[in-house]
């Protein structure tokens, strides 16, 4: 880009960056926030940086806003292999499209800005590339890499597992956002390897920028994130107010009262798991937790409803829009009745007062009069939902068309959900850190508090959250430990490493050290994990199993074996298969509506109705492949996401 470069003032955090950006960041911001600061100022220095601060403290522009500067000054390179310098890796693809549209805004707001200094502005081209990124853009990467790829870890494996790694020999800088989120699982060991195997492409290691708002220690996932190399920790005191409150809905828990409503949410063994489908036969306390629910979506603008299991998630969507329902046809009768002199509108909606189900909505001629169309009030989103009707339900929460989503950890991370004022936990949180990022989705603006409310399901669920709601305002996490040296990452990236490259065995020990969950590999581990790859194993009982590598000892170097490149791309990761079939409309090959695990397949029939997506569907085949349904509009079913309940 164009434009005088300022001369670096430690007082002026926007010091170092062309005129274009510091107009269009003063422009759009008072300040920067100290996260912004502090990571701009460990960059400038070129070293490698892990930035540590409360969700809403603009960390996307802290790790991105350095390198959008730095593009817009250089323009693309001579080497039209090399364009990609700045890679994003994002633990979810959801998070990883909305990173992709937040980088509109500063992009085309530079732009502009240059464009007023009369300054000429090279276009800043971004990427995805995903599980979902069609095979036609992942062919074009290859060919015409962008500016910026956002990836996630697995796609990182493959593309540095294919001939399209040399379109990744210009990368400068690494961004790795979400850092907790992978460090201690096997997940964060194979990406800490394909990072070193990405450096090992380059002229100059990559800087390396790890965001992540809850952490700790700080110093384990710092070493993580670096490796062999040091890393500047960012984290400036937190000034975001997390405001939780424990709500229990009825009066005493040990006698909840009878189940009323709809076919409650009562009478299911395990209470974690929410609503049954079929009527409640005994005292719950699942009523109370869906009136309250609902009470509080109505008294906020937009409520985003957490909830530990796709199930719960499913059932209580459904029961809230049924709920919902009642409550404007018990009001719309009331007006009714009021106009007549009969009853009295608080009278009706007091509590214990009857509930109307549309069947219960008899015309003048006693007969069934069909609801009038309400708006739903909530949707589920979980990953069973299509990406296409995800991404609706995100578009519309954000821009207000939409009071609630009930979700699960598909909304945990640092998804932007735009003006969210309410976060509800049902039950207990799986651990302090999720409950954090959790409630965090509430108030995701700089300087914006965030409340949250966690309605316990039973008495000892009760003790479980009021310790965790505790711990959560008192920024007490769970201590993260990457795992060491685990054998079956390693060996899947060795097999991955020498499918592509021929590697000396002590420059391949050499690299995989500089991972800091090898940095103690033993040598014995690592010659027995190549002696397994290579086919020498302790007994007759291995024999079926085939090698992977050639291990050529007195050369002291290994190769892959013809297949082994297949291999590494098709089974390459740590998330387990789970094995799921998609489901579409009748007739409309084009029309997903979402996909089912295999177990809920296996447990399902022909004419059954299941939930998905906070609707009812009716399941009219079964192929090898997927689900084929039709709507059934209320109908009661089975939850999506597991097995039936009963039959």
């Amino acid at each position: 880009m164009g434009g005088r470069l300022a001369s670096v003032s430690a007082s002026d955090p926007l010091a170092g960056f062309s005129a274009p950006t510091r107009a269009w960041f003063t422009a759009a911001f008072p300040e920067p926030t100290p996260a912004q600061a502090g990571a701009w100022a460990a960059v400038r220095a070129g070293g490698s940086a892990l930035v540590v601060a409360p969700t809403g403290s603009g960390k996307t522009l802290a790790a991105f806003l350095w390198s959008l500067d730095e593009l817009g000054r250089t323009g693309p390179p001579a080497e039209p292999e090399r364009r990609c310098r700045v890679l994003y890796v994002s633990p979810l693809k959801a998070l990883a499209v909305d990173v992709a549209r937040n980088l509109r805004a500063p992009l085309a707001g530079i732009q502009a800005a240059a464009t007023r200094l009369g300054l000429e502005v090279p276009e800043v081209k971004v990427a995805m590339r995903t599980g979902d990124t069609p095979a036609a853009e992942r062919r074009a990467f290859g060919r015409t890499p962008p500016d910026i790829l956002i990836t996630t870890p697995e796609s990182l494996f493959l593309v540095l597992t294919s001939q399209a790694r040399e379109a990744l020999r210009g990368v400068e800088t690494v961004i790795v956002d979400e850092v907790h989120a992978v460090a201690s699982t096997k997940r964060g060991a194979h990406l800490a390897l394909s990072l070193e195997r990405l450096d090992a492409l380059l002229e100059t290691p990559a800087r390396r920028i790890g965001l992540s708002a809850t952490v700790r220690p700080v110093e384990e996932v710092a070493r993580f994130l670096g490796g062999a190399r040091p890393v500047t920790v960012v984290r400036p005191p937190a000034d975001k107010t997390l405001r939780v409150d424990v709500v229990v809905p009825v009066p005493d828990m040990t006698e909840p009262g009878d189940p009323v409503g709809v076919a409650g949410l009562a009478g299911l063994a395990d209470p974690d798991e929410g609503p049954p489908a079929a009527v409640a036969t005994r005292p719950s306390i699942w009523p109370a937790v869906e009136a309250r629910v609902l009470d509080l979506i109505e008294a906020h603008t937009s409520t985003i409803v957490f909830a530990n299991s796709r199930r719960l998630a499913e059932r209580l969507c459904a029961r809230l829009n049924e709920l919902r329902a009642e409550r404007l046809l018990a009001a719309e009768a009331a007006s009714v009745e009021r106009g007549a002199g009969r009853v009295d509108l608080d009278d009706l909606l007091a509590p214990g007062a009857p509930r109307f189900t549309p069947a219960e909505m008899m015309g003048a001629a006693g007969l069934a009069q069909p609801p009038p169309a309400f708006a739903e009030i909530a949707r589920a989103h979980h990953g069973s939902v299509s990406r296409e009707q995800r991404l609706l339900i995100e578009e519309d929460l954000k821009a207000g068309r939409l009071a609630a989503v009930v979700a699960t950890s598909s909304l945990e991370l640092g998804i932007d959900m735009g003006a969210v004022d309410l976060v509800v936990q049902i039950s207990a949180p799986p651990s302090v850190a999720a409950g954090m990022q959790r409630v965090g989705r509430a108030g995701h603006q700089v300087g914006a508090s965030s409340r949250g409310v966690v309605l316990p399901s039973h008495r000892g669920d009760l003790l479980e959250c009021a310790v965790v709601a505790e711990r959560m305002r008192d920024g007490e996490i769970e201590q993260a430990h990457y795992p060491r040296n685990p054998l079956d990452v390693l060996a899947q990236q060795i097999v991955a490493m020498t499918a592509v490259d021929t590697w000396g065995v002590d420059e391949l020990g050499a690299l995989i050290r500089r991972a800091a969950p090898f940095a103690t590999l033993p040598a014995s581990a690592f010659d027995a994990t190549l002696d397994m790859l290579a086919g020498r194993y302790p007994s007759d009982a291995f024999a079926e199993l085939r090698p992977r590598i050639v291990w050529d000892r007195a050369a002291g170097t290994v190769s892959g074996r013809p297949g082994a490149q297949r291999l590494a791309v098709t089974s390459g990761g740590t998330i387990p298969d789970r094995g799921l079939f998609g489901v579409f409309l009748v007739g409309e090959k084009a029309s997903r509506v979402g996909e089912l695990d295999e177990e809920m397949v296996y447990e399902s029939r022909t004419g059954d109705v299941i939930l998905l997506g906070s609707s009812s569907w009716r399941i009219e085949e079964i192929t090898p492949n997927r689900v084929v349904v039709t709507p059934a509009p209320g109908r009661p079913g089975h939850g999506a996401a597991c097995p039936a309940a009963s039959r």
